[in-house]
């Protein structure tokens, strides 16, 4: 089980998925709605959260904001987390994250 970010992302562990979203704050990426709503799902884990189209939008700029500043493995999954959430808001559909 885990958490199902979308087809560049996959599933992650809830324990990863929790750890990275405390990196991903450390390095300054809860800066907009979209961000804080995803890095506080990963954080709970707990059942499918939707976000609108702007608030995926949001939390990729905020993802990659952040992912120069973390390690290599972290920044390359973040960088992925954020293409799901573009192609989530470029779909004109509401991303479903779970």
């Amino acid at each position: 089980m885990g958490i199902f970010f979308g087809k560049n992302t996959g599933n992650r562990s809830y324990g990863y998925s929790q750890e990275l979203a405390s990196k991903v704050e450390r390095a300054g990426g809860g800066n907009s709605t979209g961000a804080a709503q995803l890095l506080g799902f990963m954080k709970r884990g707990s059942d499918q959260q939707e976000l609108r189209g702007e608030e995926a939008e949001q939390a990729a700029r905020s993802l990659r904001g952040a992912a120069p500043r973390l390690g290599r493995r972290d920044r390359k999954v973040v960088e992925q987390i954020a293409r799901d959430a573009e192609a989530a808001a470029n779909s004109g559909r509401r991303w479903l994250l779970g």
